[in-house]
């Protein structure tokens, strides 16, 4: 059985509204890869120019393999170019998930 893996990429962007197109454009790319689950992309609440990444992968080879096919995919040209730093990139293993046993009312 292999175990999900989630990727929490943090990074600054040099223009918010092209990072933003570009990272829609990424993440339809990235949807056909191997081991891909999920993408959840964010922006913060009080910086303009910082964006976060969390990215699901059936495991770590998967993760690892994805981010070296990344490098050189086109499909990421876009964004590459709209990075103007990294913040974070690590790779991580749920140790336990807790969650509320309150639903929302309807």
């Amino acid at each position: 059985m292999t175990t999900p893996c989630l990727e929490l990429v943090v990074f600054k962007v040099k223009d918010s509204a092209k990072a933003r197109i570009a990272r829609r454009a990424a993440q339809d790319v990235v949807r056909n890869y191997e081991g891909f689950l999920s993408w959840s992309a964010y922006e913060a609440c009080d910086d303009a120019g910082l964006f976060a990444d969390v990215v699901m992968w059936r495991d770590l080879a998967t993760a690892k393999a994805a981010g070296q096919k990344v490098m050189s995919d086109p499909g990421f040209k876009a964004i590459m170019a709209e990075i103007d730093g990294l913040v974070s990139m690590a790779h991580y293993t749920a140790d336990r998930v807790v969650e509320t046993e309150i639903t929302a009312a309807a």
